[in-house]
């Protein structure tokens, strides 16, 4: 490949995974490993990891409310987190280039960030199939939903994502700090109704066909042009 170059026609939002070589190659065989919300937020708890860690994940933020019950008490809330019925829900994440992004390329951070994920990426060539694949192996067995995650200030409450909840609380699992905006992600939540267990495993069967394995430097040195 010249200059360690690649061109890949891509159908659809490009979907990529970074990580390790065996864990790429298991992915592209079917294998997709989903964590549970809980996970990520000890991760951060635990270590102080805020890369893959994330203390706030699938949870509702609130830096200050106060909540009236019925009795006619007040609860006053600064800086709390509120736990979800799909708080403990299972996430599969990817790094997505979102569809009106006519042009695009990595930014000096995002290359930074992405290469402590893993030495390879798998690049998902059909992001519609990939996500049809996704839902069929998981029919009958999890719920699932799949979205772009979005971010906000945390120093702010975020009417959005309030509105975003109303009839919809699954969408808590797609919203983060916007310190975690540079992941770009796009994911797949998993409703359960079993959080006894680390994680989920989902065979999506070989996509082989809609998906490229490639070195993460050939992905974070290449740009994308819609056409």
């Amino acid at each position: 490949m010249e200059n360690n170059k690649i061109h890949v026609e891509v159908k659809g939002a490009p979907l990529i995974k970074f990580q390790s070589l065996d864990k790429i190659e298991k992915l592209q065989k079917g294998l997709v490993y989903a964590k549970t919300l809980e996970y990520y937020r000890q991760r951060e708890i635990d270590t102080g990891d805020t890369e893959v860690g994330d203390s706030f994940e699938g949870k509702i933020h609130v830096n200050e409310a106060y909540i009236h019950i019925v009795d006619g008490d007040t609860i006053a809330l600064k800086d709390e987190l509120i736990n979800t019925k799909h708080s403990d829900d299972y996430v599969f994440c990817m790094f997505g280039i979102y569809h009106f992004m006519n042009e695009f390329q990595f930014t000096d951070k995002q290359k930074d960030k992405m290469r402590s994920f893993g030495s390879h990426a798998l690049l998902i060539t059909d992001s519609d199939e990939f996500i049809r694949r996704v839902k069929l192996a998981a029919k009958g067995k999890y719920e699932v939903y799949f979205d772009a995650v979005n971010y906000y200030p945390p120093n702010e409450d975020s009417g959005n994502m309030l509105l975003s909840l109303v009839g919809n609380m699954w969408k808590v699992a797609f919203w983060k700090r916007d310190m975690y905006k540079y992941q770009q992600e796009a994911r797949f939540l998993f409703v359960s109704n079993e959080h006894n267990v680390d994680h989920i495993e989902l065979d999506i069967g070989d996509i082989s066909d809609i998906s490229i394995i490639v070195t993460a430097e050939q992905v974070l040195s290449g740009e994308v042009n819609k056409q």
